[in-house]
C-alpha cells in the first residue's frame, strides 16, 4: 500500500490548500481594494471607522502573511 507523501493528505488538506489560495488571493490585491476604499469615500463620504487606518490594513495584512506562512509550514509537513 502508498504511504501519503505528506502529514496531511486527503479531503483535510484540500480543504487547507483552499483556505492558503483565498489568503493568497486576498493578500495579492489587498492593498488595490484598500486604496479603492480611501478614494471612494473621498468621493461619495464614509462614517466612522470606514475605510481603516493604513495602520490597521497594515496590520491585517501582516496577520494574512503570517496565517500563508503557517499553512504552508503545515501543508509540507512530510508523512512519518
Amino acid at each position: 500500500m502508498n504511504q501519503p507523501q505528506f502529514k496531511i493528505f486527503g479531503e483535510s488538506r484540500r480543504e487547507l490548500k483552499k483556505e492558503l489560495s483565498l489568503l493568497k488571493r486576498s493578500v495579492r490585491y489587498f492593498w488595490h481594494f484598500h486604496n479603492e476604499d480611501k478614494f471612494m469615500t473621498q468621493f461619495y463620504g464614509g462614517k466612522e471607522g470606514y475605510p481603516m487606518s493604513d495602520e490597521e490594513a497594515q496590520k491585517r495584512y501582516d496577520k494574512k502573511l503570517e496565517k500563508i506562512k503557517s499553512l504552508e509550514e503545515k501543508l509540507a509537513q512530510p508523512y512519518e
